[in-house]
């Protein structure tokens, strides 16, 4: 098998680390995009056939460990897995959905995850986003949303850290913007 690299392969990002800020990439997940209606006739049975229990909206179901289902639109949710766990999914999902008004796509080499994490991790999001993250991304929230001029999934699953989701396409760019807009936490 051949290495899996990322957008940001070989970037320092100890040179981001502060008193009060971190951030870290998440390697290792697959990102599949499963566009399905809730309500349509055999999705309960197919969802659960994946071990899939879909988020109401701005939410997500799951872990990390497993599989994590964030909600996107109403139609729309993003499943981040262990990479390892990937294909075989996207297998079972094609099966269980077959015949279905249903679509599931690995954009796997779509996305970047980066864990954020400090105590200044909303000072930093602050100077990049337009929503307030630090008054209304709660615990199991999840919304898409601009950071700087790259669009983004954010997302919390716990307390202490903001996970930020971007494409690929705009991985070294929200490096360079945590670089500069963190600098005065280091």
């Amino acid at each position: 098998m051949a290495k899996f690299e990322t957008a940001l392969e070989g970037l320092d990002f100890n040179a981001l680390a502060g008193n009060g800020f971190q951030v870290s990439e998440e390697r290792n997940y697959g990102y599949v995009v499963l566009r399905i209606r809730p309500n349509m006739a055999g999705a309960v049975e197919a969802l659960g056939q994946l071990g899939l229990q879909l988020p109401t909206a701005l939410g997500m179901t799951g872990s990390l460990e497993t599989k994590l289902v964030k909600w996107i639109s109403p139609d729309e949710y993003l499943i981040t897995l262990p990479l390892s766990q990937k294909d075989a999914f996207i297998q079972d999902a094609k099966a269980a959905l077959k015949g279905s008004f249903a679509a599931v796509v690995d954009n796997s080499g779509g996305y970047s995850l980066l864990k954020l994490s400090g105590e200044h991790r909303y000072d930093v999001l602050a100077k990049n986003c337009v929503y307030d993250c630090a008054k209304f991304l709660t615990e199991g929230k999840v919304v898409s949303t601009l950071f700087s001029k790259a669009s983004a999934v954010m997302y919390q699953l716990d307390a202490n850290h903001v996970y930020l989701m971007v494409r690929w396409s705009f991985a070294d760019y929200a490096f360079k913007v945590l670089e500069v807009s963190s600098k005065e936490f280091r």
